[in-house]
């Protein structure tokens, strides 16, 4: 282990001052560029002739152009873009309707309940073309239920009826 004393430092900066590197030398300036400041012309590489004027992109097919909004507070014009629309489109499966089992259990077992489990089950359909699958689902299960009240009404009535007529004759 050496003792070594670190390079003083500038009071001013606190950056030691650079020892044992040679002065830096200029490159001479290269045709047809100014020279920069801060970094030498570099050698061999031909002038940029620039890019062309950038036309517009034409408006794509489907979505309407985005507007932007200028909002001037304190004399400060501040410009803001409107947030991109994202469509994600899913795929969902209509649930059961019972339309056809509330229809048969109407006429055939009890009429009053029967007209309940009808009307949930053209609900079905109108929620979930408006988009409310979740609605649509509760809307099912209800039709669902009224039917199978119904056909249970109805069994129990029909059971009644038969002992009925089976013991008055």
């Amino acid at each position: 282990m050496t003792d070594q004393q670190p390079p003083p430092y500038d009071s001013k900066s606190g950056i030691p001052p650079q020892q044992g590197y040679p002065p830096q030398q200029g490159y001479p300036p290269q045709q047809g560029y100014p020279p920069q400041q801060g970094y030498p012309p570099q050698q061999g590489y031909p002038p940029q002739q620039g890019y062309p004027p950038q036309q517009g992109y034409p408006p794509q097919q489907g979505y309407p152009p985005q507007q932007q909004q200028v909002t001037v507070i304190n004399n400060v014009a501040a410009a803001t873009q409107p947030a991109p629309v994202t469509i994600v489109r899913t795929t969902q499966v209509q649930p059961n309707d019972y339309l056809v089992l509330a229809i048969l259990v109407t006429i055939c077992c009890f009429l009053p309940t029967g007209i309940v489990a009808i009307v949930f089950a053209a609900k079905v359909r109108s929620l979930f073309s408006s988009g409310d699958i979740q609605g649509a689902a509760q809307a099912s299960a209800s039709a669902k239920l009224w039917s199978m009240i119904s056909l249970g009404i109805g069994i129990v009535w029909m059971v009644v009826v038969s002992i009925l007529q089976i013991a008055v004759s």
